[in-house]
């Protein structure tokens, strides 16, 4: 792209709402956070383990952080995605990629939603009441339990999020849902043969519901087998095979980044290794693999070739323009799309 090229992207990206669906350990407005023109992000504030207590504790956490900073917000509403872009600030959404918080109570959904909760995924990698995982050996589908569950945060207002779900249980919960559904962050499928990546009959599924698929830029799912360690364009790849499948109204991002380097906490990344890669050896031996091309790189901290993670969004918004995407095209990606259902669910 020459320098007029450059600057109409950059432009765009500046005007446009910019959402990131996925990423976690906020701790205020940062020069990354800046560079990467977020107008707000959907944030993983309980950890996937945690109970209804440990869950309220961390959402506290994240009111103090924000009263700390009045550039910051707290998104009830779609219309304080809209207020924070009008007015310069960054809107903090409060998710949970795991339905544990709950419990069997579904009490609980109003009390999250009362918090400021807004996005909820059912399950995470394992089997729990609600669903199972997309690592589970036995798709068992969507429960008793879990159909109530649906219904429940339907009603509140809550976002349903079907990433690492299992391909039964995200078609199940995506015809259940009466209100669109997402999928916050995932890989394709058909680009990585991965339980974690979603086949084109999910994004479907997602689609029809009126939905959004948050294409994930972390280097597992964009990293297709080759002698060379997954880059921007792979990336960027993934976005046109999504778009081509489930059309350009129900595609978005979700960069599964850390918005700090450093913040990652190492009980989290034992939890993650002691659980999984023991009982998929195919896993470990990718996950060794995709090391030894990114020499040591954490992918947790640096993403891709040319695209270290969230601050390098405007990057994604030139490489749209320059493979042809239309403008208004891209501001759906960057963000419209998510903010249209999040209208839809929250008002």
């Amino acid at each position: 792209m020459g320098q007029a090229d450059m600057e109409r992207a950059r432009e765009l990206h500046d005007s446009a709402i910019v959402i990131d669906a996925c990423s976690f350990f906020f701790r205020g407005i940062s020069s990354r956070l800046k560079a990467a023109g977020t107008t707000a992000i959907n944030f993983t504030v309980p950890m996937p383990m945690d109970g209804p207590a440990e869950a309220i504790a961390r959402i506290k956490e994240y009111y103090e952080v924000v009263a700390r900073d009045d550039r910051t917000l707290i998104a009830y509403k779609a219309a304080d995605i809209e207020e924070a872009k009008r007015t310069g600030r960054f809107a903090v959404i409060i998710g949970a990629q795991n339905s544990r918080i709950v419990g069997t109570d579904l009490g609980y959904v109003e009390i999250f939603q009362l918090l400021g909760l807004r996005v909820m995924q059912l399950t995470y990698n394992e089997r729990n009441f609600v669903a199972d995982g997309c690592l589970e050996p036995n798709d068992a589908g969507v429960s008793f339990f879990g159909r109530r569950l649906i219904k429940e945060l339907n009603r509140a207002g809550i976002v349903v999020d079907l990433s690492h779900a299992g391909v039964r249980s995200s078609l199940e919960a995506a015809e259940i849902s009466e209100r669109p559904v997402i999928m916050s962050h995932v890989g394709l499928r058909r680009r990585v043969d991965s339980p974690r990546a979603v086949t084109d009959e999910q994004l479907r599924a997602v689609a029809a519901t009126g939905g959004v698929v948050g294409v994930t830029s972390h280097p597992s799912f964009n990293w297709t087998g080759s002698d060379r360690r997954p880059s921007l364009d792979d990336f960027l790849d993934a976005i046109e095979v999504a778009v081509e499948v489930a059309g350009v109204d129900h595609v978005g991002i979700g960069t599964d980044h850390v918005v700090e380097p450093g913040g990652y906490p190492e009980s989290m990344k034992r939890y993650l290794a002691e659980t999984y890669d023991v009982y998929s050896p195919e896993k470990a031996e990718r996950t060794r693999r995709l090391r030894e091309l990114t020499a040591g790189i954490d992918p947790r901290e640096d993403q891709l070739e040319g695209f270290g993670g969230m601050h390098d969004l405007p990057k994604v918004t030139h490489g749209l323009l320059a493979r042809g995407f239309g403008e208004d095209d891209v501001r759906k990606v960057l963000g419209g799309n998510f903010l249209r259902v999040f209208r839809e669910v929250w008002g």
